[in-house]
């Protein structure tokens, strides 16, 4: 009796201990492939389409395959990342494992360029806009041949897309403190211009641009309009035409040249000074005798304003006293006015009501 009963707990002894080793392998097969999923595993929501047979094929630890539905086959090693189909070309960018990008077929799935470069973006009119070395921008064409090398550029988010034969690239210039716009030609494959501003006017195909020289208008394929540059341009709302500044002048100008009007301010101040004091009057808060201002106001003479310079003009006729040359205008009395030639360091100079140096 007792050998029975020892047998019987050493058989249920052993079925417990496979049962605990059986529960055991469950739970770490279970885990294993629960971490190999979250790993390894696909991440369906995350696929994206290419074309009609190519797709990206996404997985949990943010990498990526590309799979061509046709052939059944992938077509690629694990990638960090593919960019959409472009809208106009065929031709996409990726960036592999190590960080470096490349350009696949998104109707094949096939790598056409192999990674190498450390930004790309994507092709516009057979060029493509890659940053090699260290972190030179050059442009590539189709046969993956760097047709234009060396342009400088700010190395950040920008899309360096080429339109009706032309790309515009930005940077910018700590020195002056704004953006330089450098334009490439995909017909010449260089820089053709360079502007500190660069901006269309609103519904017409002409363009404000800046150098070094002034202003320039500029037509869609960047030709200069004019012939000289002007100190300043801007874009007159609802006319076909433009406001030019030159030696202090504003004129309102067709796109073709035409003068449409001569002469025009952007408008105009009247003139006070302060003539004297009046009769001292006792002040209650501070238990003390105190005196106003008499101000006059200036019946003959106005300031005018050309883009935030200013000049003296005759109130009455019209007619112009002194250019719009100066800074802040304010009179000093009846006789003397205060002109600011300077607007930074405030210098100024002082004129009589004719618009002549006092000191002259």
């Amino acid at each position: 009796m007792k050998k029975n009963l020892k047998e019987v707990l050493n058989a249920t002894w052993k079925v417990a201990v496979g049962l605990v080793g059986l529960l055991a392998l469950v739970i770490i097969v279970r885990y294993a492939r629960t971490e190999y999923y979250y790993h390894f595993g696909r991440a369906y929501c995350d696929d994206m389409t290419l074309s009609s047979d190519v797709v990206v094929r996404a997985y949990m630890n943010s990498t990526c395959r590309v799979y061509n539905k046709r052939t059944r086959h992938y077509t690629t090693r694990k990638l960090r990342w593919v960019s959409g189909a472009p809208e106009r070309d065929s031709l996409t960018v990726f960036c592999d494992k190590n960080g470096y990008r490349g350009f696949l077929n998104v109707n094949t799935g096939e790598i056409v360029i192999p990674a190498q470069y450390g930004k790309a973006w994507h092709f516009s009119e057979g060029l493509a806009a890659v940053e090699y070395g260290k972190k030179q921008l050059g442009f590539i064409n189709y046969d993956n041949e760097l047709v234009i090398s060396g342009v400088p550029h700010e190395s950040g988010y920008h899309d360096y897309l080429f339109k009706d034969g032309f790309c515009v690239v930005q940077r910018w210039d700590g020195v002056m403190g704004e953006w330089i716009h450098t334009v490439l030609s995909s017909k010449t494959l260089s820089v053709i211009a360079e502007y500190y501003s660069l901006y269309w006017i609103d519904d017409h195909e002409y363009m404000i641009a800046r150098d070094d020289n002034g202003y320039w208008l500029l037509d869609k394929e960047f030709n200069r309009v004019f012939a000289e540059p002007y100190d300043k341009i801007e874009q007159a709302n609802d006319i076909d035409g433009v406001f030019v500044v030159r030696n202090w002048v504003k004129q309102l100008i067709g796109f073709d040249g035409t003068v449409i009007e001569p002469f025009v301010i952007d408008g105009t101040s009247r003139l006070s000074y302060v003539s004297g004091l009046t009769d001292p009057y006792y002040e209650p808060d501070c238990e003390c005798y105190d005196q106003d201002e008499v101000t006059e106001f200036e019946p003959d003479l106005v300031v005018y304003k050309v883009n935030y310079n200013s000049g003296l003009m005759n109130a009455h006729t019209g007619k112009i006293i002194t250019p719009a040359m100066y800074g802040d205008i304010t009179m000093i009395s009846k006789d003397l006015i205060r002109a600011e030639v300077n607007r930074f360091t405030y210098e100024s100079i002082l004129l009589d009501r004719n618009g002549n140096r006092v000191d002259e």
